[in-house]
């Protein structure tokens, strides 16, 4: 390959992760490659030309219309920038509102464009693929059935694995199942993982303590941890702890350590649960959305599982309770009853190691990377001819 430009955008924490490894996967591969584009900490320790730090625009795209215009300022100087620079390819890393509307920019000036962690239309929207085909060249998928759900479009799509495992096998993993016995001596000590927006926060945590609470009224010796992702949120979710009345420790970061020290998570639906049960660790999952959002989204919801867990199993590994408003009380008994029925519980660890065993491998960002140079190189030889 010669040396060439790539642009590339992440829009939140977790794609700023997997757009670093991917980064650093490539730049392996040649070191000639410049990137350029939107991203956060990670992808600039990296080498990114970083256009815009995305630190404090994670928004959810709903919530985008309180910043549009810098959005559309955003989105005005990356088009600039393909007309003055002509990236050899633009990679796009999951935050599809906005990066769809990079990728109509890029195929409008016939830049090749390459969707790596797709969003979710599989679960809901799956609409859009038809609009998704016009403007993607090519799709780089993390979840086995993702592949064949894409390619029934004609799309043409490569699975690489989830590279949340490539992240998660840099820390050496521990995984030691006490016996009931033990912790009923000792206690058990259950998680609460609100997610690491402050939308998700302010949403789910509430319910979460209030769940908490009743579990420790039924086991009192039932040790709370509430995880806090980012220090920036200690404030809000101190103050919400307080507000409940519930005692528990606050825990800011260290997320695998919190997991690993659970006996049961109480998890909002999304990448988490990976985390979770790459552990092989217990857990309840939670999805809280309106009365009216429900109603509307209900037609279009193509899968009968909210959690990742489930729908990689195909079969429910682990409760999940979605939530149409703040009825606690499943959400608490179903923990309860991981906690105290031991089969149950065994069985849910079991089911969980066997799905591990299966997709929880290294190894993504590095099947991704050379996806991509196959990709440009192919390209590359195209216009060659032409």
């Amino acid at each position: 390959m010669n040396n060439y430009k790539l642009f590339i955008s992440a829009g939140d924490s977790s794609g700023d992760i997997h757009g670093a490894n991917l980064m650093r996967c490539l730049h392996a591969k040649n070191p000639a490659i410049t990137f350029y584009g939107l991203g956060k900490e990670r992808m600039i320790d990296a080498g990114l030309h970083c256009l815009y730090d995305m630190s404090t625009k994670s928004l959810m795209w709903l919530h985008v219309l309180t910043e549009l215009s810098t959005f559309l300022h955003m989105k005005k100087n990356c088009v600039r920038f393909f007309q003055q620079e002509t990236p050899c390819a633009v990679i796009l890393i999951d935050y599809c509102g906005f990066n769809f509307q990079l990728a109509k920019a890029a195929k409008k000036l016939k830049i090749p464009v390459i969707y790596y962690i797709c969003p979710q239309l599989w679960a809901h929207g799956p609409w859009r693929i038809k609009k998704l085909k016009k403007l993607v060249d090519a799709l780089i998928v993390i979840y086995p059935f993702e592949k064949s759900f894409y390619e029934k479009s004609g799309l043409p799509v490569t699975y690489v694995g989830h590279p949340l495992f490539d992240e998660i096998n840099k820390d050496h993993r521990t995984n030691n199942h006490p016996s009931n016995e033990k912790k009923q001596e000792e206690g058990y000590t259950v998680s609460l993982l609100p997610g690491s927006r402050k939308q998700e926060i302010t949403r789910l945590l509430p319910i979460l303590l209030q769940a908490a609470h009743h579990i420790k009224q039924t086991i009192p010796s039932t040790k709370i941890i509430v995880s806090c992702t980012s220090k920036q949120y200690f404030p809000l979710i101190s103050s919400m702890v307080e507000e409940s009345h519930v005692s528990c420790e606050i825990i800011v970061g260290n997320i695998h350590t919190i997991i690993q020290s659970s006996d049961i998570c109480l998890a909002g639906a999304g990448t988490v649960t990976l985390q979770i049960a790459y552990y092989h660790k217990p857990m309840v999952i939670m999805y809280k959305i309106s009365p009216f959002s429900y109603f509307i989204a209900k037609p279009f919801l193509t899968t009968p599982y909210i959690g990742l867990v489930n729908r990689l199993a195909n079969k429910m590994i682990v409760p999940e309770t979605l939530m149409c408003g703040r009825n606690y009380t499943e959400l608490a008994n179903q923990a309860i009853s991981l906690i105290v029925n031991s089969q149950k519980r065994e069985m849910c660890i079991e089911d969980l190691r066997s799905l591990m065993k299966e997709i929880g491998k290294p190894g993504a960002s590095e099947h991704a990377a050379e996806e991509i140079v196959r990709f440009i190189n192919q390209k590359s030889h195209e216009i060659a001819e032409k």
